[in-house]
């Protein structure tokens, strides 16, 4: 479950990243305040890439062995 938070998390990220980015860029239409503006671009850009690193680190993260009781004797 652990292993499953970061990746949910930087998978958002990453999509959130990508839309800003596209708008920053004027790929993708949608609020004129963010059309063709730069600094959407470049904050796109930075969340797709912590999103990415986010979705690395849990899908190469270990995960935590639980602990069993030992089978009684018979």
């Amino acid at each position: 479950m652990r292993k499953v938070i970061p990746i949910v998390i930087g998978v958002i990220l990453l999509l959130v990243g990508i839309g800003w980015a596209s708008q920053g860029a004027g790929i993708m239409g949608g609020s004129s305040l963010m059309d063709n503006n730069p600094t959407f671009l470049y904050l796109g850009g930075f969340l797709a890439v912590v999103g990415i690193a986010l979705v690395a680190f849990g899908a190469t993260m270990k995960q935590k062995a639980q602990a069993t009781a030992p089978a009684a004797p018979m």
